[in-house]
Order: C-alpha cells, then structure tokens, then sequence
C-alpha cells in the first residue's frame, strides 16, 4: 500500500504548479553558496560550468541535484529515471525520438534503455532539476503490489500535488546534514507515484526486454562482454568478428533487439564501472580513467562530462553513500 504523502493533501491529477515559498527548496540557495561548490547563489551568476548540487548513491540506485546549463549527449540508463525541474530555466528531454519539456507542471519518467538526451532551454542558462535512477531489482524487492502492471507507460509525468510533495521530501532529505539518509521509502513512493500501481513483477517490467523475448545469442555475447570489460574498447569488434557478421550487420542487430545502439550500451556500462569508483572508492581520478582505458584523463573528464553535465571531481565532491560496501582492492 501508498503511503499518504507529507504536506499537502493529495488532489487527483491536479497539477502542483509552481513551488510555494518555504519548505525544503529554501536549502538550495544556502547549499549552492557554501563550501560544497564556487558559485554563489545568484542563479544569473553561477559562473559556466554545470556542477552537483548534492548526490546521494545507495542500494535503491542514485539522487541528485543538478545545476545544469549545458546539453547532454544522446545516452541511456540501466535504472528507471525520473526527472524534475526545480528552479531556473527549464529543459527539454528527447525520449526516444519524442521530445518533453521539464518545468514547473511536467517531469520526464525514462524507462531502462530508453535512449534520451538533454537540453536547457537557452544556451548558457542555468536549471535546477531533481535526478533520480532507481535500480529494477531493488524496485521489484520493496514492491508489495499487484502484477501485471508497467512501469512508465509515458514520458510525459504531471506533477501532481501528491508526486511534489514526495518531490519535495527528497530535496529535504537530500540537503539536509544528517549523516544517515532514509532514501528508500520516500523513493519507492515517489516511484508508485510517477506510475501507479507497480507490480511485483516490476523488475521485468522496467527492463527494456520482457522475461519472456529470445535475445540472440550473440547479442548477449556482446552485453556479457561490455559488462564484465567496460575498459575494452575492441569487444565488439571481437564479438562481431566471432560471429562472423559485418559489423554494419551486428550494429543492427544489436540496435533491433536492445533498443540502443552497441555504441550507447557500451558507454552506458563504463558510466556506470566510473560512477561505481568514484563514490565507492578513493582512487583518484587519473587512476579511475587509466583503469578504464582512456587514453589520458582530460579524454575521461570530457567523457564523464558529456553524459553528467559536470566534471568527476565536482561530482564527487557533494557525494554521500547509504547502505553501500566500499570496494574491495584490486576490484576492477
């Protein structure tokens, strides 16, 4: 069962519409002007460089303020993703070819795999906005609902006084100094908001697959390769060539039966071994790329950007864990 939302009362499907003074948003200014980044919190004057504002990684996946004023590259996630605006200047989110404005009334929900990228709405100016990936696997766990139901069945999210005051719970949770952060219940409901009911059978629902599709063998090959070596830059070469296909024809393939091309799949998965090490690591950063088979650190930098909209430091710099096991030495 929902748990009943905190602040205000739930209203159907009425749009929340913009936020009212007070609340868990009057930390943002405070956080962006303190010791967790440079920029001040004029949001006209924050410099030029898209950065974190806070980010929180645990077992139910991550969460993340943004301050962005820059596009992102076409990509895709293994966890359901949920996007909200907070403050500034709006975005558009291409999801699989269809394009979705982010303010105030609308968020975007993006299915595992399904390619998408960013843009702010004028070059240059700067938006907050509310990130959310959630994991399937931990989703289907926490969920006690009925089957049978799907996950996002549209990009398209309104913001509903009941889905912005879960929205508004987690930026509180997200900004506030306490060292223990419980994320999982406010993120599961703010979750069955978004898409009401989820169903026990979420994890299959979310994944781009259903339990049931035949995937070819090579092509699944090819997923186990990129999985277990991000750091290879000739895996798919390799699988092509071993199943003796052309390469234009295993690309297609691989796009028809996964949704993305082999391209995005591949830097999906070393997003996600980068992301891994800087929140459960100390490595530094040159290390973190040279273990990834970059061929220097400024390649990674701007790797790492292009997808996050920020630098590996800035993002480790506002990073707090919950619930996750440091790496062990020698992982990786």
């Amino acid at each position: 069962m929902c748990a009943s939302p905190p602040g205000p009362s739930r209203s159907g499907s009425r749009a929340a519409g913009p936020r009212q003074a007070g609340g868990p948003w009057d930390g943002l200014s405070e956080a962006m002007s303190s010791d967790a980044g440079p920029s001040p919190p004029d949001i006209a004057t924050r410099g030029n460089m898209s950065r974190a504002v806070a980010v929180c990684h645990g077992p139910f996946g991550r969460v993340s303020i943004y301050d962005l004023d820059r596009p992102l590259v076409l990509h895709a996630h293994r966890e359901a993703h949920l996007i909200f605006h907070l403050e500034g200047a709006r975005g558009r989110v291409t999801v699989n070819g269809r394009p979705v404005r982010v303010d105030p009334f609308m968020g975007v929900a993006v299915n595992p795999w399904e390619p998408h990228n960013f843009e702010p709405e004028k070059a240059g100016a700067f938006g907050l906005f509310l990130v959310v990936y959630l994991r399937p696997e931990w989703l289907a766990a926490q969920t006690m609902t009925s089957p049978g139901a799907s996950a996002f069945p549209s990009a398209e999210l309104v913001v509903t006084r009941e889905l912005a005051a879960w929205r508004d719970q987690v930026i509180g949770m997200l900004l506030s100094a306490h060292r223990e952060l419980n994320l999982a219940p406010v993120l599961m409901a703010l979750a069955q908001a978004s898409s009401e009911p989820i169903g026990c059978d979420l994890a299959s629902s979310l994944l781009h697959l259903s339990a049931d599709a035949v995937v070819d063998q090579r092509v699944q090959r090819a997923c186990r390769l990129l999985e277990q070596r991000p750091s290879s830059d000739g895996a798919l070469h390799q699988v092509a060539r071993e199943a003796g296909l052309s390469r234009a024809h295993f690309f297609k393939l691989f796009r028809e039966q996964m949704g993305v091309t082999p391209t995005v799949f591949a830097n999906t998965m070393r997003l996600d071994a980068a992301l891994e090490r800087i929140a459960l690591s100390n490595d530094p950063v040159t290390r973190i790329s040279d273990r990834l088979g970059f061929s220097c650190q400024s390649v990674f930098t701007r790797f790492f950007t292009s997808h996050m909209g920020m630098a590996p430091r800035d993002y480790r710099r506002v990073l707090r864990t919950v619930g996750l096991a440091p790496l062990q030495a020698g992982h990786g």
